[in-house]
C-alpha cells in the first residue's frame, strides 16, 4: 500500500467500481511463519456458533484435524502464531476467549460488552480489535497482557469488522446498519474519518493499493 498522508490517504478513498462477490467471516489461518511451529502451521480455525466449538483444519489437506471446546457462541477469530493462541468472541458470554492452541483449551476470557463480533490482530500481533455491536465501540486489547488497552466509539451502529491496515496505522471499522467505512487511527486512538461505501458494508479485505468492502445485497466496493 502506499504510503500517504492522513489527509491524502481519506480523500483518495472514493469507491472506485462494484463488482458482485461472496463473503465469508469467522476463520482464521495459521501461515508457515517463525513464530509458527511446524505442527499448526498451514491450520485454518472455524468458529462453529451453533456447536460451541472451534474446528481445526489442515488446509494443506483439506481435512478436519481437531476441535476446540469453547462453549457459548464463537464469532469472530484471530490468531497469535508466535504464542500460539487465538482470540475469539464469544456472544453469550461478551467476552474474548484466549485459546492455548496447544492445549486446545479457553485460558482467559477478556470482558469486551454486549454482542462482539468480528476480531482481528494488528501486524506486529501487540494489539487484537474486536468489534462490539450493541455497544457501537472497538476494543483494543494488549496481547501482553490479554486485557482491554482502550475503547473507540464509532458513529455508526452494528459494527460487525474492524480490521487492520496493511501498515497497522489505522483500524477500518464495517457498521452494518450504516453507509460508512470508518476509519480509526491507532496510535491516536480515535474516530479520524467515514468513508461512504454502500448498504450494510460488512466484510474488509486489502489488495496491494486497494481496500474491498463488502455489502448486502451481494456487492462490493473498490477503494483506492
Amino acid at each position: 500500500m502506499r504510503t500517504l498522508s492522513t489527509d491524502r490517504l481519506f480523500e483518495r478513498m472514493r469507491p472506485r467500481r462494484t463488482f458482485g462477490a461472496a463473503w465469508a467471516a469467522g476463520v482464521a489461518l495459521i501461515a508457515a511463519s517463525a513464530g509458527a511451529t511446524t505442527a499448526l502451521a498451514g491450520t485454518a480455525l472455524v468458529g462453529n456458533e451453533n456447536g460451541g466449538t472451534i474446528s481445526l483444519i489442515d488446509t494443506r489437506s483439506d481435512e478436519v484435524i481437531g476441535e476446540i471446546k469453547t462453549g457459548g457462541k464463537p464469532r469472530g477469530t484471530a490468531i497469535h502464531a508466535a504464542r500460539k493462541l487465538a482470540y475469539v468472541s464469544d456472544q453469550p458470554s461478551n467476552a474474548l476467549l484466549v485459546v492455548d492452541l496447544e492445549k486446545r483449551s479457553v485460558v482467559k476470557k477478556v470482558d469486551l460488552g454486549e454482542s462482539p463480533e468480528g476480531v482481528y490482530i494488528s501486524p506486529d500481533g501487540k494489539l487484537v480489535a474486536a468489534a462490539v455491536e450493541l455497544t457501537n465501540s472497538i476494543v483494543f486489547v494488549d496481547t501482553t497482557t490479554d486485557a482491554p488497552a482502550f475503547r473507540v466509539k464509532i458513529k455508526g451502529e452494528n459494527p460487525e469488522h474492524a480490521v487492520f491496515s496493511p501498515d497497522g496505522r489505522f483500524v477500518y471499522v464495517s457498521a452494518e446498519e450504516d453507509d460508512k467505512l470508518e476509519v480509526i487511527d491507532v496510535a491516536a486512538r480515535s474516530l479520524v474519518a467515514q468513508l461512504k461505501v454502500g448498504t450494510r458494508p460488512r466484510g474488509i479485505a486489502f489488495t496491494p493499493g486497494d481496500i474491498a468492502v463488502g455489502e448486502t445485497p451481494w456487492g462490493v466496493h473498490i477503494l483506492d
